[in-house]
């Protein structure tokens, strides 16, 4: 990817919506976790967190919204993994922003 541009609206809309949805505590918590453990259900990270069930439901459909996890059903569970494409991009972004502009 090339160097981070102000006239990048797509990439400047996505970070708005990543950071907003990264500022909160719990989705920090769930992002952690999905990292350490790859792929989890909704009851496994309830029992990691000691989160309301609705609620961690809620906080992974946020990360849905801008594709950072993706889901996959195996019987009655489905179990949620980041998407490393995504997060591929994100960390470039924030790369670009914030680590090649004080070099």
């Amino acid at each position: 990817m090339s160097d981070f541009c102000l006239d990048d609206k797509e990439s400047i809309d996505f970070l708005k919506e990543a950071f907003n949805i990264l500022s909160e505590p719990n989705r920090i918590k769930i992002f952690c976790l999905l990292w350490e453990k790859k792929a989890m259900c909704v009851c496994e990270i309830v029992s990691a967190l000691w989160l309301k069930q609705n609620l961690v439901s809620h906080h992974l459909s946020m990360f849905k919204r801008i594709w950072l996890v993706t889901s996959n059903r195996c019987c009655t569970n489905i179990y949620y993994s980041i998407n490393q494409d995504v997060y591929k991009k994100l960390k470039t972004l924030v790369w670009n922003i914030f680590i090649l502009k004080d070099t």
